[in-house]
């Protein structure tokens, strides 16, 4: 009789700490699948899963792709409106899904971000998206397919510029944006380290907190994090470096979209924070003299947190955005003044 009642107070006890890990944010640990890298001659699919393309640009990125020695292909319905959006929520889904499950298509290219992600995650199958894993590359509203392939598909994802602003922009993608680009993506990323002064003194990454830490990558545009948050397509954080960034926001807007991930307990149990860029539109209102300044607004929510924590990191919205890896292993240290991939995240095994 104390033996069973010994046995059943252990049992409880093992099943309440089970439920206290899960309930503070803690997720069980699994391998993400890589994409196979890049190589020329592979062929690259447009695709449209959020805002309607413009097609000169997109003509731009398709020359540059072909040049380079890539095959693209589109749907003959690519350049599609409905609204603000590319299409009707089916259309946009079907398309993305075609491409994952068509056998030529080694890379999905998102023309552009802007609106309307969101509103076809209910429609993905996320068990055929695993099943036949390709690089899935994109950034802004990008990012909440982002967080929902790795989390529900288990895909390492890039973020990186879109299509239509990099290689379909005037001069195409800005030079050292281009090189880490395609150095992540064709797998020649065995020494993938981005220097916190890449762009010079001016421009150099700041330190927040000091210290060093490792952990998946994870995150994206601010705004689309947030707008996932209460169901299950939103981001994982535990033990891991979270990576925010943002443009045509204002300090008191970033001020609500970090209080609500701090309410949902998002930062409790990361190992390290990577704010990007946080740009503004010159057609934006200037902020009030009496209002915080945006790196005031980070200071207040992050200053106290014991992981490091680094600002203005050169990735998102501006010619200076570097790719980066979500779903694989990082490095971030503000003694080496470095960020660096501990893994290859695309399968070398072609």
């Amino acid at each position: 009789m104390y033996l069973k009642a010994k046995f059943k107070i252990a049992f409880l006890l093992a099943f309440f700490i089970v439920i206290t890990i899960f309930s503070c944010g803690f997720e069980p640990a699994s391998t993400k699948i890589k994409p196979k890298f890049l190589e020329i001659g592979d062929t690259i699919a447009f695709c449209a899963p959020s805002g309607f393309l413009d097609s000169t640009r997109m003509s731009l990125a398709k020359k540059r792709l072909e040049e380079r020695g890539f095959h693209t292909i589109q749907s003959d319905s690519l350049f599609r409106n409905w609204g603000y959006l590319a299409g009707k929520d089916e259309a946009r889904a079907n398309e993305l899904m075609n491409y994952f499950q068509e056998k030529s298509v080694k890379a999905i290219f998102p023309g552009t971000g802007g609106y309307g992600a969101t509103r076809i995650l209910p429609l993905l199958d996320f068990k055929i998206i695993s099943d036949n894993p390709k690089i899935f590359i994109g950034f802004s509203d990008i990012t909440a397919l982002h967080i929902a392939l790795n989390n529900l598909s288990n895909l390492i994802t890039f973020h990186t510029p879109n299509p239509m602003y990099g290689l379909g922009s005037k001069n195409g993608l800005e030079p050292i944006s281009e090189f880490y680009f395609w150095s992540l993506l064709m797998g020649q990323s065995n020494a993938y380290e981005i220097p916190f002064n890449i762009y010079g003194d001016s421009l150099r990454v700041k330190v927040l907190v000091p210290g060093a830490a490792s952990g998946v990558l994870v995150g994206g545009n601010l705004s689309l994090i947030c707008s996932v948050m209460g169901s299950k397509y939103e981001v994982r954080t535990a033990n891991s470096i979270l990576f925010i960034e943002d443009v045509g926001e204002s300090p008191y807007r970033v001020d609500r979209y970090l209080q609500e991930l701090k309410l949902a307990g998002k930062f409790d149990h990361i190992n390290g924070l990577i704010i990007g860029r946080f740009s503004r539109r010159k057609t934006e209102e200037p902020d009030k003299p009496t209002d915080f300044k945006m790196e005031e607004v980070f200071r207040q929510y992050f200053a106290k947190l014991k992981v490091p924590v680094i600002y203005d990191f050169p990735s998102g919205h501006g010619s200076k955005n570097i790719s980066i890896p979500f779903g694989a292993k990082v490095d971030i240290n503000t003694e080496n003044q470095l960020f660096k991939l501990l893994e290859q995240p695309v399968s070398i095994d072609n």
